[in-house]
């Protein structure tokens, strides 16, 4: 390096040395709770998505949000950082026994004044969205924006949510882990999250409340190479079917 303030590689539009010594950054632990709201927006990342984190970091500056985000590294592979997420979610429960819960994924940023929110007097509040799937509707959950509240309840729920770890697969998702222990939510009461507040950024919708801009996008996952790996297996067995039909009908003389 020729000095400080000089380009690192010497090329234009490259980052600057005081450049890279002066981007933004956070501790492992970061609190805001001057807000009046009831609940803390909490949010995990690891190390590669700070940037992402930044930005809702800011977004819920603007609207004074009470935020808490803790940073954790990296786990063996996407699903497996996934899996962090119930472990996080009861980290905060413990950590604000005064304050319910409002998880939201790192990637997401707050577009607008997060009131449903506030008046929330159910036990958990999550998203479902529609998908259809082999001829049949289903209702798939959206844990980018997920409530707790710090009751009984709630509690309940986020311990059978982190303790469905040990039955998990190493392709297992955090949303998996949910459905995993649905009979927790016996006598619980739950919200169903709007569309506005699990708005994919590059997707039709309403003017949303929480935007998702899903950054796991560029991550490798194991479980859609092997979809891929599965789809390519059916197709090339058709098409071995179709030749093994074909070859048949050409060579074996049929008797009635």
């Amino acid at each position: 390096m020729d000095g400080a303030g000089s380009n690192v590689s010497g090329d234009a539009g490259l980052v600057t040395a005081d450049e890279a010594d002066n981007a933004p950054t956070l501790p492992a632990e970061y609190a805001w709770l001057e807000g009046s709201q009831p609940f803390v927006a909490c949010a995990f990342y690891t190390p590669n998505y700070l940037p992402q984190v930044l930005s809702l970091k800011a977004s819920l500056e603007k609207f004074g949000i009470n935020h808490y985000l803790k940073q954790y590294e990296r786990g063996a592979t996407w699903e497996a950082t996934t899996r962090l997420k119930p472990v996080f979610v009861n980290h905060c429960i413990d950590k604000f026994p005064d304050r319910h819960v409002l998880y939201l994924d790192a990637d997401a940023v707050v577009r607008r004044p997060m009131t449903l929110i506030e008046e929330i007097e159910t036990d958990i509040a999550i998203a479902f969205h529609p998908l259809k799937a082999g001829g049949r509707n289903y209702l798939r959950i959206s844990a980018g924006a997920l409530f707790v509240r710090n009751n009984e309840k709630g509690r309940r729920f986020a311990r059978a949510w982190m303790d469905a770890e040990k039955d998990c697969g190493p392709l297992t998702l955090d949303e998996d882990m949910i459905y995993m222990s649905f009979d927790t939510l016996q006598g619980a009461s739950i919200t169903v999250l709007p569309a506005t507040y699990y708005k994919i950024f590059d997707r039709p919708g309403a003017d949303p409340v929480l935007e998702h801009f899903q950054a796991s996008r560029k991550q490798f996952k194991w479980r859609r190479l092997i979809r891929r790996a599965r789809r390519v297996a059916v197709g090339v067995g058709v098409v071995a079917a179709a030749l093994l039909v074909w070859w048949l009908s050409r060579h074996i003389a049929w008797v009635p």
